[in-house]
């Protein structure tokens, strides 16, 4: 087993409780971290994110500093700090559920809860190294995938972000967060939310569609409407000045078709028009994603997506695309 390299790395540790805070500290000696920058003050840790790289930020959580999970959102989403990737490692007392439950979807790699040994932190540490999981996105959330890896594997490929422990640790700079690879995990992260955004919207408006003969549909038709478009608003704002010229116009039709609908009592023929014209926005995505994975391009899946785009109702798709 490669032998751990930690002394070199720059540990970011927060805990407003400084004998909480000197335990963790000690802990993480034994383990062989030797360099710190340790904080009572949320600010602090802001300014410090923003200014300076580390290779391990650990934050104390409670209800009383809930601001830490918003930290933890921001630096995913580059709103604070250098490195958005960087292993984070949130340490909590409660450990009621109703608690939890945000703690874990904030983004973070790991939670760990106290009373903890040096085994327990050890054991936490390195999964990050050796087996740290691959990043997802979607509308609310940016961060480490936490589903099962039967999962994962039966949906989309894993986006593997740099790693700036695993780089120190195994001492393997070409792990590590620079610049150039940053750059190209965001942009594989953003056509990533695309692809997800626009399978999410197909399943509303297919929804929509199924429920035709609801008698409660026309109740609730134009709340479903909204919030559809609202979606298709944020996929349109993800899209980028390279993405292709087809999803901006399939997304602005769509968009159009949802507009031309509010207004009306849901009928057949437009709530045909509406899935069909988010089901081509879907298929246009997955094929934009696939064609931009350099890493594993699935020709069969491609060939497919084809197909499927082929196969949308052409009198539908013009109806959309005027």
């Amino acid at each position: 087993m490669q032998t751990m390299q930690y002394a070199e790395a720059v540990v970011l540790l927060f805990d407003p409780k400084r004998a909480v805070r000197k335990q963790t500290k000690s802990i993480l000696n034994v383990l062989g971290f030797k360099t710190f920058l340790e904080f009572q003050e949320l600010a602090d840790v802001y300014t410090v994110l923003c200014n300076q790289r580390v290779e391990l930020v650990i934050l104390a959580v409670d209800a009383k500093y809930s601001g830490v999970l918003s930290l933890v959102d921001d630096v995913r989403r580059q709103h604070c700090g250098l490195d958005p990737f960087v292993p984070i490692l949130l340490t909590a007392w409660d450990s009621k559920l109703s608690t939890l439950r945000p703690v874990v979807e904030s983004g973070a790699d790991d939670v760990l809860l106290h009373p903890f040994s040096t085994a327990q932190m050890g054991e936490r540490i390195d999964a990050l190294v050796r087996c740290r999981k691959p990043f997802v996105v979607s509308e609310a959330y940016l961060g480490p995938d936490r589903r099962t890896t039967v999962d994962r594997c039966a949906d989309l490929p894993p986006i593997i972000v740099p790693n700036a422990l695993q780089a120190r640790a195994l001492g393997q700079n070409e792990l590590g967060p620079t610049e150039d690879r940053i750059e190209e995990s965001l942009a594989n992260l953003r056509r990533l939310k695309l692809r997800n955004m626009a399978r999410r919207i197909w399943h509303k408006a297919n929804c929509l569609k199924n429920s035709q003969l609801d008698p409660l549909l026309p109740d609730r038709y134009h709340g479903e409407l909204n919030r559809l478009g609202k979606s298709i608003q944020v996929y349109r704002k993800t899209l980028a000045s390279g993405d292709s010229t087809d999803l901006k116009n399939l997304c602005d039709s769509l968009i159009a078709v949802v507009n031309k609908q509010l207004g009306s009592r849901p009928v057949a023929r437009g709530l045909e028009l509406l899935e069909q014209s988010a089901l081509a926005l879907r298929v246009a995505s997955k094929l934009e994603f696939e064609l931009n994975d350099t890493s594993e391009i699935d020709n069969e899946a491609i060939a497919k997506a084809e197909a499927k785009a082929v196969n949308v109702d052409v009198d539908l798709i013009r109806a959309v695309m005027g």
